[in-house]
């Protein structure tokens, strides 16, 4: 009789656990206070600040950018926020003083001009001053945008100094394509200088994570199997020819290009620290990820599989009545990927689009944010959100949107 009861009672467990939904075993849904609330702050935040008021100079004195920094950091505190995510790394370039990049002109109003102190250093302290946690923001291939003009970028930049090699290896590290300049993603070399770039951040400030955004592979088209980096395709096809190997084809060799940055990097940050997280804000068009001729992010691998990020955070930039991406059956579909318990999901959330005119419930519906908000805790999976971005929570045409935002956010 003990025998059979315990047979009952493995068998109601069984049942329970095929029961309950895959997504909410793999990811315990937030408590209110455990939610992550983050802020991102852009180049775009320092390049409208970059001018001073004062004397009309671009780039930022020491005490002027602390300044800037606790204003923003404090706003960040008053908005509910428990983390920044902020850009110390937009176009190849530094917010800190860097052996593999040029300064930032978005910190000394020049790329390459050293403004006399260390922004990132401050930058850490101030957020944890405040209990705030630092995620260090990078684009680890965007060099250039809108030009692809060698000269308007630093001599001390090393896309620069390879664009402008006598050696065409060297010449290919760089790759012109859509009127913008980005580094090779195929290339052995790129992939040592983002994680060479990410290790100096990592073992030299008490950041709390690293992040990557959405700038990966650019949109190709319908060319893609023959243009960017499709030279470095055929010498990879050639050797797969020469030793009997089976070649991926274009579009999962890219993929794979990005994985084993990702990897790499992932490995990189815990072997510096292992409760440093990383994670990745790509573009919240699941179905242009999965296609053939962009961005090439293999995030079907990066929500199931451990090794490559500890977060995810899809940018959901549409209403609830979009036609093609509305924003609750998005999450759901996000959501339904990840299978990793050990990967969270943050949602990126589109504040700069409160009060638009891109539809009708953007401009019409104050409680838009609110409700994108509510509705993800009502999944009992998402894990936190970010915010895009800081400067527009203070902007005319988004106050009603922000003030019901504001009052949902912890």
């Amino acid at each position: 009789m003990h025998t059979l009861k315990k047979l009952v009672c493995i068998s109601l467990i069984l049942i329970y656990v095929i029961l309950t939904p895959l997504a909410t075993l793999s990811a315990k849904a937030a408590e209110k206070g455990d939610e992550f609330n983050a802020v991102w702050i852009s180049y775009l935040e320092f390049n409208d600040r970059l001018k001073d008021p004062a004397t009309g100079k671009l780039g930022f004195t020491e005490s002027r950018f602390h300044a800037v920094i606790d204003e923003m950091f404090d706003q960040a505190v008053e908005l509910g926020m428990n983390a920044v995510v902020v850009h110390v790394r937009p176009f190849g370039d530094a917010f800190y003083p860097s052996n593999q990049f040029p300064w930032s002109k978005y910190v000394s109003g020049t790329q390459g001009k050293d403004p006399g102190f260390d922004p990132l250093k401050y930058m850490v302290e101030a957020a944890h001053d405040r209990d705030l946690e630092f995620h260090a923001w990078i684009n680890p291939y965007r060099v250039s945008s809108g030009t692809t003009d060698a000269t308007f970028l630093s001599k001390d930049n090393r896309a620069r100094k390879w664009m402008t090699s006598k050696l065409d290896e060297q010449k290919r590290r760089v790759l012109s394509f859509g009127g913008s300049l980005y580094y090779n993603p195929s290339e052995d070399w790129v992939r040592h200088l983002i994680r060479t770039g990410v290790k100096e951040i990592v073992e030299n400030y008490d950041v709390d994570g690293i992040h990557f955004d959405d700038y990966f592979y650019p949109t190709l088209g319908a060319n893609f199997a023959k243009n960017f980096d499709a030279p470095e395709y055929k010498i990879y096809t050639d050797w797969a020819k020469k030793n009997g190997a089976k070649a991926m084809s274009i579009q999962d060799w890219r993929r794979d290009n990005v994985n084993r940055l990702i990897k790499i990097v992932y490995k990189t940050i815990k072997n510096a620290n292992e409760d440093m997280v990383f994670g990745i804000s790509p573009s919240g068009f699941l179905d242009y990820l999965l296609m053939d001729d962009r961005y090439y992010c293999d995030i079907e691998t990066w929500l199931t599989k451990p090794g490559y990020v500890d977060y995810i955070a899809p940018q959901l930039y549409w209403s609830f009545r979009h036609t093609r991406f509305p924003y609750d059956k998005t999450l759901d579909r996000w959501l339904k990927i990840r299978t990793n318990e050990d990967v969270k999901v943050y949602v990126g959330i589109a504040v700069y689009k409160a009060g638009s005119s891109e539809d009708t419930e953007w401009k019409n519906d104050a409680k838009i944010l609110s409700k994108q908000i509510e509705y993800g805790r009502k999944t009992g999976q998402v894990d936190g959100f970010i915010y895009f971005r800081h400067d527009f929570f203070y902007k005319k045409a988004t106050k009603k949107g922000v003030d019901n935002l504001l009052k949902v956010i912890p």
